[in-house]
């Protein structure tokens, strides 16, 4: 039996990040990964691989639409190439900003094979036919989340892909039904889109992006359909079936009833923890309604012994969330408890109050904080301001004025409740919208605030300046 300070079972972003601030606090850590494969799903399967594809599709697209006095042309599209591109980004990065790093960490010892706890704060590890028992001061749950199917019958037997293997496949489809008008639907069907499939989107829920703002998901919607993407909000999909090489969906929209037909299915409707054979019942780990790993807001869960962070969790699904309860966890899991008499050393929390959100559709999504709907079912007297980006200079002089800017402020004291954007690069705008919110600032803080002129964070400030004068009545620099 080998014995440690932490075991750390999964190396993607928040048990990797987790492992580090342990050795960094000179902790003797083992970090198991099941396939061997470092970095989880943002580097292998899922941030980095998607835009990767979503940018090889916006220069697909623009070099066809072409600009004011640039002929647009037909450029040749090798499918092969670009997929191997994108697999040797993925492979660079994984071996430069996970295995290296990792391996300069002597007091990190990395293990593949699959972990199963054993109750107390013992490990089992198999590789292959090899089992070894390990035991440590702390354990660390962040195994993660893959994509999940819906209970739809037909679904599994009609080999549908999903975000995984979506970006894995040989050939590009002539046509693709997307399930799922969420983010990953969405980026990925418009990707698929701008290369020259014909997208179809099925989402159930009454518009796209649900989760956002109305006004940006009515705007999203109206942008994606003028690219061509066909779109069915509010339809349910009731049987799913092969027909020769294609697949066929069966839809209800209220009393109205049809079909669907594509070559391809991809299916982008959620995602399940990574919980099965883990022996988290026998370990006493208690799991939610969904079946996520139930922590409290230290990362620890119903075992005092072991901690979890990242999508196992249930948590928004975001890399950068997952690196911030990683690091908390092992802090608070592997933190000395104060000497009698002193001043008690409080455990950290992991503060989910404010967290950005950035869609990579084209053009972007971005949102932080209230809605205009939730602030004012919160109690909050709202004003609101919403901004065209034909307002923004430099929305302008790109030739791309699609989108708005929407603040959401409280009425008198002008506190920023809530940014929200669709529009090229708003995820650029959420940098400074996020500490806006978190720290209380102002309409008249951000008007108050040099902004650099055509730069896209204009829109914040212009959008600021709606609560307080006519937008169009301001020089182009003001």
């Amino acid at each position: 039996m080998a014995e440690y300070d932490v075991i750390v079972i999964g190396g993607g972003p928040g048990g990797y990040v987790a492992a580090i601030r342990a050795a960094q606090l000179g902790l003797a850590t083992v970090c198991v990964e099941m396939d061997k494969t470092l970095g989880g799903t943002c580097v292998n399967v899922g941030c980095i691989p998607s835009k990767n594809l979503i940018e090889a599709a916006a220069r697909y697209h623009d070099a066809r639409r072409g600009f004011p006095g640039v002929a647009p042309c037909e450029p040749a599209l090798d499918w092969r190439a670009l997929i191997g591109q994108k697999n040797e980004l993925v492979a660079g990065l994984r071996q430069a900003k996970y295995a290296d790093v990792l391996s300069s960490y002597p007091e990190v010892t990395l293990l593949a094979g699959s972990a199963t706890l054993l109750g107390g704060t013992r490990v089992r590890v198999v590789d292959r036919d090899r089992a070894v028992e390990h035991r440590a001061r702390k354990i660390l749950v962040a195994t993660g989340a893959s994509p999940a199917l819906p209970p739809i019958p037909g679904l599994a037997e009609a080999g549908p892909l999903d975000s995984t293997t979506a970006m894995e496949l040989d050939a590009l489809p002539e046509s693709m039904i997307v399930l799922g008008g969420s983010a990953v639907g969405l980026e990925l069907g418009q990707t698929f889109a701008r290369f020259g499939t014909r997208v179809i989107v099925v989402e159930l829920m009454p518009r796209l992006l649900p989760g956002e703002d109305a006004a940006i998901s009515e705007a999203l919607r109206a942008h994606l359909a003028d690219e061509g993407i066909e779109i069915h909000t509010g339809a349910a999909t009731t049987k799913v079936e092969r027909d020769g090489s294609g697949v066929v969906l069966h839809v209800g929209q209220g009393s109205l009833a049809g079909e669907l037909r594509a070559e391809r299915l991809l299916v982008a409707t959620g995602r399940r923890p990574n919980t099965r054979d883990l022996g988290l019942a026998e370990a006493g780990v208690e799991l939610t309604d969904r079946g996520f790993v139930r922590v409290d807001a230290t990362m620890r869960t119903s075992n005092p012994d072991i901690y979890a962070a990242g999508d196992v969790t249930g948590g928004p699904g975001y890399v950068y969330v997952a690196a911030a309860g990683g690091r908390i966890a092992a802090e608070n899991a592997l933190r000395s408890p104060s000497p009698a008499g002193t001043p008690s050393d409080e455990p950290r929390t992991l503060d989910l109050d404010v967290v950005p959100n950035v869609t990579f559709t084209s053009p972007q999504v971005g949102s932080v904080g209230l809605g205009e709907a939730g602030a004012r079912e919160a109690g909050y007297n709202v004003e609101v301001s919403t901004l065209a980006m034909e307002h923004v200079p430099r929305a302008l002089v790109s030739r791309d004025t699609r989108g708005l800017v929407k603040l959401v402020a409280e009425a008198g004291s002008g506190r920023i409740l809530g940014v929200h954007a669709v529009a090229p690069n708003a995820g650029e705008l959420m940098g400074e919208a996020v500490l806006a919110v978190r720290f209380g600032l102002t309409v008249r803080d951000l008007i108050g605030t040099l902004h650099p002129y055509l730069t896209w964070g204009e829109g914040l400030k212009l959008a600021a300046q709606g609560l307080t004068g006519d937008v169009t009545k301001l020089s182009c620099c003001a």
